[in-house]
């Protein structure tokens, strides 16, 4: 027994090690986990775990000190985790142009120097690159509202796939209202913001709003918002606030207090 013992410490497959994100699960040498989708351009973050319970000097575990990706398919990058990090945080990149399809790409977490007798552990990340890991709503896609009402549009982004990113959120088509913000999904989830226009001619208004990706170009989509504004009582009734006094002064007291009775709405 002692022999296999030996033997096994010498291999450096003893003992399994453990995954926090993007997946919980336990990792034995020379497995394959699949952590999910990404999209072209965008980051994975891998969370593992130092500390082993079993194995290494004293049969007690030990910490593995440092983590990092290697082999990675043309174009993409890594950046291995921090000497002795806690956990040990690894990064993989995918190129902006690279192919949809899934790709596999080798991890080692290491023992430096075998320093505890852990021996080093090897694995690979099944990580699939799709560009359909986004999508969003706009919630009504129309309004109706009178001269100078506020009228409210409902954004929702959410991120499908494994990899936290920042959307840039935006609007066009009508200059008054084109507006750019940034907002980060975490992976697998949603953000939603309100986007509030108004219009002071009777109009009907089209513009585009657009959620784009700040690490993916291909990852991103548009959908058309209207509104139409008209003229009801309280529109025309806000009206008596703005510009020259048209009517006779004698009138000017019963203007006034439909334009201050107004503000009330």
């Amino acid at each position: 027994m002692k022999a296999i013992f030996a033997f096994l410490v010498a291999m450096g497959v003893l003992f399994s090690i453990q995954m926090i994100e993007p997946a919980l699960t336990q990792i034995s040498d020379g497995e394959t986990i699949d952590i999910g989708t990404m999209g072209p351009g965008q980051t994975i973050e891998l969370q593992i775990f130092p500390k082993v319970y079993e194995g290494g000097i004293n049969g007690i575990g030990g910490n593995y000190d440092l983590a990092y990706a290697t082999n990675l398919p043309p174009g993409w990058s890594a950046k291995p985790s921090k000497l002795y990090g806690n956990p040990l945080q690894v990064t993989i990149t995918a190129d902006p142009y690279t192919e949809v399809g899934t790709y596999t790409v080798p991890v080692i977490v290491e023992d430096e120097g075998n320093g505890e007798k852990l021996g080093n552990v090897h694995f690979y990340v099944r990580i699939e690159v799709r560009e359909d890991v986004m999508d969003f709503s706009v919630s009504p896609q129309s309004r109706k509202v009178g001269i100078g009402q506020p009228a409210q549009f409902q954004i929702t982004v959410n991120n499908k796939g494994n990899a936290g990113d920042t959307f840039r959120v935006s609007a066009t088509g009508v200059p008054r209202w084109e507006f750019t913000k940034m907002i980060y999904v975490p992976p697998k989830g949603s953000k939603t913001i309100l986007y509030e226009v108004a219009g002071f001619e009777e109009e009907t208004y089209s513009s585009m709003i657009t959620v784009q990706s700040s690490a993916a170009p291909r990852v991103g989509g548009s959908e058309p918002i209207s509104l139409e504004v008209y003229p009801d009582l309280l529109s025309d009734y806000k009206a008596v606030n703005n510009g020259a006094l048209l009517f006779p002064v004698i009138e000017a007291p019963v203007y006034a207090l439909v334009g201050l009775l107004s503000n009330l709405w």
